[in-house]
C-alpha cells in the first residue's frame, strides 16, 4: 500500500518524513487481540525518527474509524523491550507494512523473531531486574502481614520469571506469556498454578513460591546479568548509580537497578569502590560499581 493510499483510508495526512506504518485491522489474524482495536475498524503505527512518546489521534473516514498512534523508534523500542506494552508489540508484529522505504520495520521484525545477541541480552537482564523487585517486594510485604499485596507481587514476580524462561529458550517473549510458557511444561508454570489454585492457605502458597523465586534469583543471576556486565566492563573507571542510569539501555530501570547492583555485590560478581565524596547536599563515601 503505498503512503497516498494511507491517507484516503484513515482521513489522515501524512508526510515522506515518516520512518514507517503498520496497519492492523480488525478483520485481521492477529494471534493476541489489540485493545488498540477496540470500537475502531484500524489501527496505524507511525514511526517517527525524532524523540517522541505516544501522540493518538482518531480519524474516520466513511464509516470507519482509524486510530493513529505516532511513535519515535526510540520509545517503540523501549516498549518492545520492555514488555510492558502489549498492543504496540502486536501492531508491530501482525499489522500490514504499509511504509517502510528504509527498511526498518521489517530489520526490527527480523530481529524480535531471530531473538538473538544484544536483544536477547537486554530482555533477560530487564526481566531479571523486574523479577527481582517483585520478588523482594514480595517478602517485605509478607513481613508487615501484607498477605494480599505480597500474593500480588508474587504473581508479578512469577510473570517476570515466565518472561525469562521463554527467552532463555530462545523465543521473544509473547504477550499471552502463560500460553506461551504452558507449552514449554516448566517449573514456572507449575508455581503459577500453585499460586493461584492450591488448596493451602494464601499466606503458604506465597511463601512457598518465594522459596522458589529465592533460588531462581541466585541461579540466574550471572547469566541474565551479562548485558549489565558488559557495561560495566566497558571502560576502566568504576560507574556510579547516577552513571548507570544515564546509559540508554538502564535508565528506565530506577527502581530495579539498585537492587540488581547490590545483589551482584553480595555474590561477588561486581565489586563496589568507595571514595571521598562532598556535595552541597552531604558528606559522605560515593560508591561506584565496577567489576
Amino acid at each position: 500500500m503505498e503512503l497516498s493510499n494511507l491517507t484516503l483510508l484513515s482521513g489522515e495526512t501524512f508526510d515522506e518524513s515518516v520512518l514507517g506504518a503498520v496497519a492492523l485491522r480488525q478483520s485481521g489474524n492477529a494471534p493476541i487481540p489489540s485493545a488498540l482495536l477496540h470500537d475502531f475498524d484500524m489501527v496505524v503505527l507511525m514511526l517517527h525518527e525524532e524523540e517522541k512518546e505516544r501522540i493518538v489521534s482518531h480519524t474516520i473516514a466513511g464509516e470507519k474509524r482509524t486510530q493513529s498512534v505516532h511513535i519515535g523508534i526510540s520509545a517503540l523500542e523501549r516498549a518492545v523491550m520492555a514488555g510492558d506494552n502489549n498492543d504496540l508489540l502486536t501492531s508491530l508484529m501482525a499489522g500490514e507494512v504499509i511504509w517502510d522505504p528504509k527498511g526498518i520495520l521489517k530489520d526490527m521484525r527480523r530481529e524480535i523473531v531471530q531473538f538473538e545477541g544484544p536483544i536477547k541480552e537486554r530482555i533477560l537482564f530487564m526481566e531479571f531486574a523486574r523479577f527481582l523487585h517483585m520478588y523482594v517486594k514480595s517478602k517485605r510485604y509478607l513481613e508487615a502481614d501484607c498477605i494480599m499485596d505480597a500474593y500480588n507481587c508474587t504473581l508479578m514476580a512469577l510473570y517476570h520469571w515466565a518472561r525469562i524462561e521463554v527467552s532463555e529458550g530462545g523465543r521473544f517473549p509473547d504477550p499471552a506469556i502463560w500460553d506461551q510458557v504452558k507449552s514449554m511444561n516448566t517449573s514456572v508454570y507449575k508455581l503459577y498454578e500453585e499460586l493461584t489454585v492450591s488448596t493451602e492457605t494464601l499466606e503458604q502458597r506465597v511463601e512457598l513460591v518465594l522459596l522458589a523465586c529465592e533460588f531462581s534469583v541466585m541461579s540466574k543471576m550471572a547469566d541474565c546479568c551479562v548485558m549489565l556486565l558488559n557495561i560495566l566492563h566497558g571502560r576502566k573507571e568504576p560507574w556510579s548509580i547516577k552513571e548507570l542510569l544515564l546509559h540508554s539501555g538502564l535508565g528506565h530501570l530506577e527502581a530495579e537497578l539498585p537492587l540488581v547492583l547490590r545483589k551482584l555485590v553480595s555474590r561477588s560478581l561486581i565489586r563496589e569502590i568507595t571514595s571521598w565524596a562532598s556535595t552541597g547536599l552531604q558528606d559522605g563515601h560515593c560508591i561506584r560499581y565496577t567489576l
